[in-house]
């Protein structure tokens, strides 16, 4: 389910009721998934959904440990040095992917204002520019652009 509505979205596009929602869906769900990638954190509804996905990290978590942990054990069962590494890699990939998971679940906001008019300025964006290459035409990023309005928002932005 969008956090943002498609007839608010279609709106925002400018396009009539009547457009086709498939093509407006694909974009503002990439949209919103671009903005919560940028974030580094899970963007939800309402302060209940994002209580309750935080409640479920720990077991979550737990979990996952005990995913790694057999795995692990199944994999120093393999005779083959390459096959054993791969195995044992795969596990520990696994398990990085809950705990960043659990990260981004934990940092995770709750939608308003500021972030549903970055998700709204990506979908423009999307929709608008619908190719991976122009031709013939001089194009510039827009100074106030989705990065901007969601920057105060942003977590763990590394180096």
């Amino acid at each position: 389910m969008s956090l943002i509505d498609l007839p608010s979205a279609k709106a925002h596009l400018r396009v009539s009721s009547s457009y086709p929602d498939a093509q407006v869906s694909v974009y503002l769900n990439a949209a919103e998934t671009m903005a919560a990638q940028w974030l580094n954190r899970n963007i939800y509804a309402d302060q209940s959904a994002l209580d309750t996905a935080v409640a479920a990290v720990p077991a979550a978590l737990i979990a996952a440990g005990a995913a790694y942990e057999a795995a692990m054990d199944d994999a120093k069962a393999i005779t083959d040095p390459v096959a054993r590494c791969a195995a044992e890699e795969y596990a520990a990939s696994v398990y990085k992917t809950a705990q960043d998971s659990a990260r981004r679940t934990r940092a995770g906001v709750v939608i308003d204002d500021m972030v549903r008019a970055g998700m709204l300025l990506w979908l423009g964006h999307l929709f608008v520019n619908r190719e991976d290459v122009v031709a013939g035409v001089s194009v510039d990023a827009v100074p106030n652009g989705a990065r901007v309005v969601l920057q105060p928002y942003r977590v763990e932005m590394g180096i």
